[in-house]
């Protein structure tokens, strides 16, 4: 696996990944940006979806951080916070302004369309699959590992929702299981917080945490994580 997300080289040590929104741009330097290797700027939270202002924080984010930038749209479904009108449209805007584009899987026809922006903007996919409710057994796992390589996916990412020891133990084989590959794999949840520090070290290319506001339940601040990280001696 020899790829990248910007300038950085995946699977040389473990990076994370700072959600921010729109709000996150505009303020001022914050301690948790330095405390990041990648910025998620997570469209589906911005307070503002006019397209001309979405253009303008991904241009200030860029110029601002100089670190590369994942662009996600997601839906309601997916844990957006806001309802997007047409999410396709607004892939569109930030694909040029983005290293990698962030698509759930399990909608077919959005990814293969987020495939061709990010084919013709020369920038890396990652298929996305969430569950907020559980951990799925292996070979359901397995299977979205399967899908989302089908639908032209570089990075395979899953997220699941821990209740218990066993869910962090699945996430952790599934890890190890297609580190090679290029995946991201986290366990959502107070019960999943041990797996944003550990899947890194089994091979997951990211992990996430917070920069101004939680994206997803269970998740660290960039500084707590970065602090973790370098007291385990992990990066």
């Amino acid at each position: 696996m020899n790829m990248k997300i910007g300038h950085q080289r995946l699977g040389e040590r473990p990076l994370i990944a700072g959600v921010l929104t729109d709000a996150g741009v505009d303020m001022p330097d914050n301690e948790s940006i330095k405390c990041t290797d990648i910025i998620e700027l997570r469209v589906d939270m911005f307070k503002n979806l006019d397209p001309d202002h979405i253009v303008n924080t991904f241009k200030l984010a860029k110029e601002k951080f100089h670190k590369p930038i994942i662009g996600t749209v997601r839906d309601i479904s997916e844990g957006a916070k806001v309802k997007v009108p047409d999410r396709l449209q607004l892939y569109k805007i930030i694909a040029p302004l983005s290293d990698a584009l962030d698509v759930e899987i399990q909608q077919e026809t959005t990814t293969a369309q987020v495939k061709k922006l990010c084919i013709a903007n020369k920038i890396l996919l990652i298929g996305s699959y969430h569950n907020f409710t559980s951990t799925p057994q292996d070979i359901f796992l397995d299977s979205i590992e399967l899908k989302g390589r089908r639908l032209g996916a570089d990075i395979v990412k899953v997220a699941t929702t821990a209740s218990m020891r066993e869910d962090l133990i699945r996430v952790a084989t599934f890890t190890l299981k297609h580190r090679h590959a290029g995946v991201i794999a986290i366990a959502m949840g107070e019960a999943g917080l041990p797996s944003r520090v550990f899947s890194p070290v089994f091979g997951s290319l990211i992990t996430y945490a917070y920069i101004n506001e939680a994206s997803a339940p269970g998740q660290f601040s960039a500084c707590e994580l970065f602090d973790i990280f370098k007291k385990l001696h992990i990066i």
